[in-house]
């Protein structure tokens, strides 16, 4: 998967991407409801509701040759396109042994989350998840040529000629042109950057005079909906800057889609972990990031960051899944 600047390890290198390590998981998703059982002749049967941990019985018999895609409950919400990100929960097991090789139900970690359609996860994903709604709970049967190929995946259990099934919620689908939809609040504090409150990308004035030494945090359009939690996957849309220049050194909007990780965990930059923890759904959000919070004094070359700048984020809060 592509790193974006912001992040540490913005996007857990996730099992679903062909050839890296499992995937690590944990944490429920929202809505929904049912129990889901028979998928079709030869299938597996899956009980438990959407949102809660499932249970996959696999049948004694061969596995079908071709990916098998079955919605097991069917969501109201946004249909998933083609890079669209969208935030699941899920569990992975072995066809032949019925081993959980991975899942985000257990285990302390939060949902996953990651660009559909593009070459980011393994062919089944990409195939089977193209058009289910948020709110849907989807069973897929992955032979390994939609899989983890013919090298299969040796740190999760998976042989190259390994069917892997997997029970996926669809928590979320985010689109490219996402934005903060709150209500502008004033300027309470003088010398700090000014973002622009209209629909769509943000703008970003740097004022004149030195950057303030500590981390900054100010809503600049106030959500209302679901607070952000430490350990949250947390889907938003930024831009940043440099304050000594002003200039763009990442944004999410140049990549397609909105940008997905947990926050509060250690796997963004601190000043994104305390900035953001406690926020809305809805807000947009300005960080002014001291370099004890951002990249500390090794900066980030590949961005032109210097171990003595300041950055500057604008970030528009829409999702957070826990």
């Amino acid at each position: 998967m592509r790193r974006r600047v912001i992040a540490m390890a913005l996007v857990a290198a996730l099992g679903l991407v062909a050839g890296a390590a499992g995937l690590a998981g944990c944490a429920s998703g929202s809505g929904g409801g049912g129990t889901a059982s028979g998928a079709g002749a030869g299938l597996p049967t899956v009980t438990g509701d959407y949102g809660s941990k499932p249970t996959v019985t696999i049948p004694k018999s061969h596995p079908p040759s071709s990916l098998r895609t079955s919605v097991l409950h069917k969501g109201d919400g946004r249909a998933a396109a083609k890079g669209d990100l969208i935030a699941i929960d899920y569990v992975g097991e072995i066809w032949k042994t019925g081993k959980v090789f991975d899942t985000s139900f257990e285990g302390g970690h939060s949902p996953a989350s990651f660009t559909i359609g593009t070459g980011q996860v393994i062919d089944g994903f990409d195939q089977g998840l193209l058009g289910q709604k948020a709110g849907s709970r989807v069973l897929l049967v992955i032979p390994p040529a939609q899989g983890y190929g013919t090298q299969g995946n040796s740190a999760a259990g998976i042989s190259g000629t390994d069917t892997v099934v997997f029970v996926v919620d669809m928590l979320g689908v985010h689109t490219k042109d996402e934005a903060a939809t709150g209500t502008p609040i004033a300027p309470t504090a003088a010398g700090l950057p000014t973002v622009s409150t209209g629909k769509g990308r943000p703008t970003i004035t740097i004022p004149s005079g030195k950057p303030p030494a500590k981390l900054v945090t100010a809503v600049v359009l106030q959500g209302t909906g679901e607070t952000v939690k430490s350990g949250d996957l947390v889907v938003v849309q930024y831009v940043g800057v440099k304050w000594a220049d002003g200039k763009t050194f990442d944004a999410s909007w140049d990549h397609g889609s909105p940008a997905g990780f947990p926050i509060g965990v250690g796997q963004v930059i601190k000043g994104w972990d305390t900035g953001l923890v406690g926020k809305h759904i809805g807000d947009r959000v300005l960080l002014v990031v001291p370099p004890a919070d951002g990249y500390g004094a090794q900066g980030q070359s590949q961005a032109g960051i210097k171990g003595t700048d300041t950055l500057v984020f604008a970030v528009d809060i829409v999702g957070t899944y826990h």
